[in-house]
């Protein structure tokens, strides 16, 4: 059995279970989270909606859906909350939404935090700084253990036909990942030497690969770095941003396996022509097109999100700057 794939099968069989004998039937997805926690629903969310035809699916920000909740949120509604501990908005959120009497989820890191015990039902994955360095872990995380609820759901409420391939996806995928990250290793200490002395940096993506995108910059880069990045979806990078492209910005460009890919190339092609500082992780290269076409897409940011991690803890290193450095997270009331 995929590591962690049982807790999620035991729990979704309960929840649909609920839907069909107490409230009426699913409609809604609602993904709700802080930061790195909501980022790493988009994967999932972007699988819902180019997949499924029965359900819609949305994202909130734990403070705007306790402030501005959307009408759709009530029984016929599924709130998964995320927080591998208990950030207090994402509690706060859980409450709403129970309120009005939506099933609620927490994907959480512990089975005795305040987010598991005030869901309804509750969903661990593993959490640890050094989580990326073991392949074992590479989908035992908050955005896999999103991404095979998605699969489930879509299984269940779509009769999705390729469940299958995506069950063989996670099975292949750390495999994949331990070669990946190994021959990574000393590109990224190179990574580190090139880009140690920048403080403003573009991240570029597109697809199921915005999760990896938007950690990068706001988790990575700005979080545990201090350092200005703008995360840019490839395809928005026409519509503006590539107007402060030059020979001297650094940009990282998250290159996808799947349908968006021809949008990562595009940017690259630019940046080949304009930039020169830039630097390009390529997820096909690393292998992700072993798995099958169908569903490949779908595990981009599976792949890049840890490995980018890599590089960025190498810049880190050679910064003298711990990625465990904070200069106001968990110190003051804000």
């Amino acid at each position: 059995m995929i590591k962690g794939m049982q807790e999620v099968t035991d729990v979704m069989e309960q929840v649909k279970a609920q839907f069909e004998k107490v409230n009426g039937g699913l409609k809604y997805v609602v993904f709700v989270a802080c930061g790195g926690s909501l980022a790493s629903s988009y994967p999932a969310r972007y699988l819902l909606n180019a997949e499924s035809t029965n359900l819609s699916v949305f994202g909130y920000n734990s403070n705007e859906f306790v402030h501005a909740t959307p009408k759709c949120v009530g029984k016929n509604s599924l709130v998964i909350c995320t927080s591998t501990k208990a950030t207090a908005e994402t509690v706060e959120a859980v409450k709403t939404a129970k309120n009005l009497g939506a099933v609620t989820i927490g994907l959480t890191g512990y089975a005795d935090s305040l987010t598991a015990k005030t869901a309804q039902y509750y969903i661990t994955y593993y959490h640890a700084d050094e989580w990326y360095e073991d392949a074992s872990l590479v989908h035992y995380n908050s955005q896999g253990t999103a991404l095979k609820v998605a699969f489930w759901l879509l299984k269940e409420y779509d009769h999705y036909q390729n469940y299958e391939k995506a069950l063989e996806g996670f099975e292949k995928l750390p495999a994949i990942y331990a070669a990946a990250h190994e021959t990574m290793k000393p590109i990224s200490v190179q990574f580190g030497m090139r880009y140690k002395d920048d403080t403003v940096f573009n991240v570029l993506g597109s697809g199921a690969a915005w999760e990896a995108v938007y950690s990068d910059a706001f988790c990575f880069f700005q979080e545990m770095q201090t350092v200005h990045c703008v995360p840019i979806h490839s395809g928005e990078y026409f519509h503006g941003a590539f107007e402060t492209t030059d020979a001297s910005l650094a940009v990282l460009l998250l290159k996808s396996v799947g349908r968006t890919r021809y949008l990562d190339e595009r940017a690259e092609h630019f940046l080949d022509q304009f930039g020169g500082h830039h630097f390009v992780v390529d997820a096909k290269e690393l292998g992700l097109d072993q798995l099958d076409a169908s569903v490949a897409e779908y595990f981009n940011s599976l792949l890049l999100h840890p490995i980018s991690k890599q590089l960025i803890a190498a810049m880190g290193e050679v910064r003298m700057h711990p990625m465990t450095y904070r200069r106001y997270m968990w110190k003051f009331d804000y």
